[in-house]
């Protein structure tokens, strides 16, 4: 969110010294703004919590951001699987994405904790970084008559070709069902765009599905 040039709000602790950030990966937030790395638009009290409305300060910081990110994806995938991988997605080439996302999350499993649904949400989001100069990537967005996790919009839609116990699917059949029910697509179709692609990415541990909504 915050390279795509979106701000995020965190609690920000003014006391906190160096020795907190191990205590919890909360805490690196505050050291992010004191440090400069982050800039605050806003701030306000909820009970004893101060909560700041954060945002990359110039685009300096964002560059060193975004190597990060990019060389962290790198270090657990071959750039041109990568790419090919962020392809298929954009041009609806389901299948190859779905596999080469297998093999991703499978080489990168040990980087991150599997144990909540934030954590897979920010994965995905360092993953679509590329997108950022051709699409917009937003996230967690109220739309219809919910909330989306992550939708891709292509910038230039003149380009857009009209091609071609509880299981993982079950669970996949149940998101694409929120999706349609929702109405997720209602901004995408305000824009003119057609050619919507609606995908189910499940993750459970270590194992993945992948579905594409039937047209």
């Amino acid at each position: 969110m915050l390279i795509a040039g979106e701000s995020i709000i965190k609690v920000i602790d003014e006391n906190i010294v160096m020795g907190d950030i191990e205590k919890s990966s909360d805490n690196l937030w505050s050291f992010l703004l004191f440090t400069g790395y982050l800039k605050a638009k806003a701030a306000y009290r909820k009970e004893e919590y101060i909560f700041y409305d954060l945002s990359i300060p110039n685009r300096e910081v964002k560059s060193l951001y975004k190597s990060i990110v990019e060389n962290w994806f790198k270090d657990t995938i071959t750039k041109s699987d990568y790419y090919m991988m962020i392809k298929s997605l954009v041009t609806g080439y389901i299948k190859i994405f779905g596999k080469l996302l297998r093999q991703f999350v499978l080489k990168s499993i040990s980087y991150f904790d599997v144990g909540g649904k934030k954590v897979y949400h920010a994965f995905v989001l360092g993953m679509l970084i590329d997108l950022n100069d051709t699409h917009q990537v937003l996230s967690n967005r109220e739309c219809g008559y919910g909330r989306y996790d992550v939708m891709i919009i292509p910038k230039d839609t003149s380009k857009l070709d009209p091609d071609d116990e509880e299981t993982l699917e079950e669970t996949a059949n149940e998101a694409l069902k929120q999706i349609f029910y929702k109405k997720y697509s209602t901004e995408l179709e305000s824009r003119g765009i057609i050619n919507i692609k609606e995908i189910a990415i499940v993750f459970k541990g270590k194992e993945i599905y992948i579905k594409e909504a039937d047209k």
